[in-house]
């Protein structure tokens, strides 16, 4: 299918932080990007900039938030990042059936307003993980996914057909 018929979506996990993951919220909330996470998202912005994005979009968490404004400011993006409660961290006992529901809402949302177009999405490792995962047909622990990594995810119409991992900060 002809480049400018697909929509891509460039999912990319937030920088490097100063601790792991938890499974209690209040204490994940708090995690914060490191000086190799800000630089990080600085390069991973220089990366993308090469394919113009027409759209910035974020999970709400503050590490999130500030990979998608390094990135916005590596890339020369003067639009807004679009904060987006489905791309937010999943603390569910049942993670891999939330984030399809959540890719599933994100990428309608996505799809509908940009079809066509190229957009980034800053977000966690479950999100990219299980959604990779599902599309793949393998476990969510064979969906390798670094801080700062990417996937570039290719739609045709409103179907995956294309999951790339992409590595520009390391």
């Amino acid at each position: 299918m002809p480049e400018q018929f697909q929509t891509i979506v460039f999912l990319v996990r937030h920088g490097q932080t100063d601790h792991l993951y938890s499974q209690q919220m209040a204490v994940d909330n708090q995690r914060q990007l490191t000086a190799l996470g800000r630089d990080q998202s600085k390069k991973v912005g220089q990366y993308l900039a090469q394919f113009q994005p027409s759209a910035l979009y974020s999970s709400p968490l503050e590490r999130c938030l500030e990979t998608a404004q390094l990135i916005k400011s590596g890339m020369n993006f003067d639009g807004p990042v679009v904060t987006a409660s489905q791309l937010a961290e999943i603390y569910s006992p049942e993670p891999r059936l939330e984030a399809g529901e959540r890719g599933e809402s994100i990428f309608k949302t996505i799809l509908t307003a940009h079809t066509g177009e190229q957009v980034v999405a800053v977000t966690h490792q479950y999100i990219i993980g299980y959604v990779v995962a599902e599309f793949l047909g393998v476990k969510y622990q064979q969906v390798l996914c670094d801080f700062a990594d990417i996937y570039r995810l290719v739609f045709a119409g409103d179907k995956l057909v294309e999951a790339t991992r992409l590595q520009p900060a390391k």
